[in-house]
């Protein structure tokens, strides 16, 4: 041990009496004071990350109910940025000011604080106040792992659990209306669609009619009839492609835009297969590759068109009827999405401020200071006694300094 730690020590057990004295009315004085303060309850909600929204079961050309709205990342609705998750999206909801004012009105915490009563006139400012109190003693954050962790402080912990329960009522009713709403949004689409398929079928359906009235029921032979059918099939996917690329264009489907160009890419391709099948030639080539539809008997060919038209139309009709009846039971039968690890429950023997760390804090911080006052002391007097004439010097600058501090008072 050196020199400077040994004389420390010695320092402090010469004026030990003094030391102990002041830490002991220090103490007192903070225990006192500890107890004076009210206890503060927090309570702890924990809330799983969410979940993606599940596609729908049935589809259209690959287009799922799910996709039509906007789905994804929970049925936002909307592209989330880069780094981005969808409990970053709760986090920020949880620390609106419209959630918060909505917690701040139907508990009463403002009332509590006698705020509108204090500010009669001006309920904008005691609305300010109030959240401004209550941002103090909330907390709403995401942690590493995802989840999404509440936190709210009160002096009663019962009254902690009440606001607890309706921020998570909140966030639940808030993202329920958002999914209602793209749901409402989807069924919507699907019945305009549907409306449209429909409307397509009965032209179609009429002109067939039509035709078989005129001309008779064709019975197409096996040649024909394999044409035909891959010509529905060439159809169908093209209707495919044009449509999922559309949606993703208008932002009714999540995709990218290599996607849409793989799509479009994939339709202008089906489009001149079809072309071609339909002609029998290679267009601007001359070159044959079958007999095609424009070689066959006027007759023939307008049936294979009016008959692939007609199964396509009444596929599209039937999954978009499906689609629309799923639609209502999904909007129906909607239910929360949140799932509550640890909901808000009392907390128990937990209180805050816990005074055991006050009083720790409080005895370190005054032992520290009440230690460097009796050293600077000592050092002091040390000088006064070793070099008379640098502690004169001292001691005519500082009887200066209180002259003028005297002087301006």
């Amino acid at each position: 041990m050196n020199n400077t730690a040994v004389g420390f020590m010695y320092i402090l057990l010469r004026n030990r009496k003094f030391l102990l004295k002041a830490l002991l009315l220090i103490m007192a004085v903070t225990i006192g004071v500890t107890y004076l303060i009210p206890k503060s309850y927090t309570v702890k909600t924990v809330i799983l990350p969410p979940e993606e929204q599940a596609p729908a079961g049935l589809s259209l050309g690959g287009l799922s109910l799910g996709d039509f709205a906007g789905f994804f990342s929970g049925g936002m609705g909307y592209s989330l940025p880069l780094m981005t998750t969808i409990s970053d999206v709760y986090a920020e909801i949880l620390n609106s000011r419209t959630l918060i004012d909505n917690v701040i009105i139907s508990t009463g915490y403002a009332d509590s604080l006698e705020l509108f009563e204090k500010h009669e006139e001006q309920p904008e400012v005691a609305m300010y106040l109030a959240r401004k109190n209550f941002n103090k003693n909330y907390e709403a954050d995401v942690t590493s792992s995802g989840f999404i962790e509440i936190e709210v402080t009160t002096d009663s912990p019962y009254y902690s659990v009440a606001v607890s329960e309706r921020i998570v009522f909140l966030l639940d009713s808030i993202n329920t209306s958002i999914t209602l709403s793209r749901l409402e949004e989807s069924r919507e689409l699907t019945e305009n669609q549907f409306f449209v398929a429909q409307t397509a079928l009965e032209n179609t359906t009429a002109d067939l009619l039509s035709f078989e009235e005129e001309y008779g029921t064709i019975m197409p032979e096996e040649e024909i009839g394999e044409l035909i059918a891959v010509l529905m099939e060439m159809k169908g996917r093209y209707l495919e492609a044009t449509l999922t690329a559309s949606a993703i264009r208008n932002g009714l489907r999540y995709g990218t835009n290599a996607q849409v160009l793989q799509l479009e890419t994939e339709a202008q391709a089906l489009g001149e297969a079809i072309e071609m099948i339909e002609s029998g030639s290679v267009p601007g080539s001359g070159f044959d590759i079958g007999p095609g539809l424009e070689n066959m008997p006027p007759a023939v060919v307008a049936y294979a068109r009016l008959k692939t038209d007609f199964e396509m139309n009444l596929r599209m009709a039937s999954a978009l009827e499906l689609q629309v009846i799923q639609a209502r039971i999904q909007e129906e039968n909607i239910s929360s999405s949140l799932r509550i690890l640890d909901p808000p429950r009392h907390p128990g023997w937990k209180s805050k401020p816990k005074r055991l760390y006050i009083w720790i804090e409080v005895f370190l911080v005054s032992f520290i200071l009440l230690s460097a006052f009796l050293f600077t002391r000592e050092k002091w007097y040390e000088l006064r006694e070793n070099d008379p004439e640098t502690w004169n010097k001292w001691n005519t600058l500082f009887e200066e300094i209180r002259r003028e501090l005297k002087f301006r008072k």
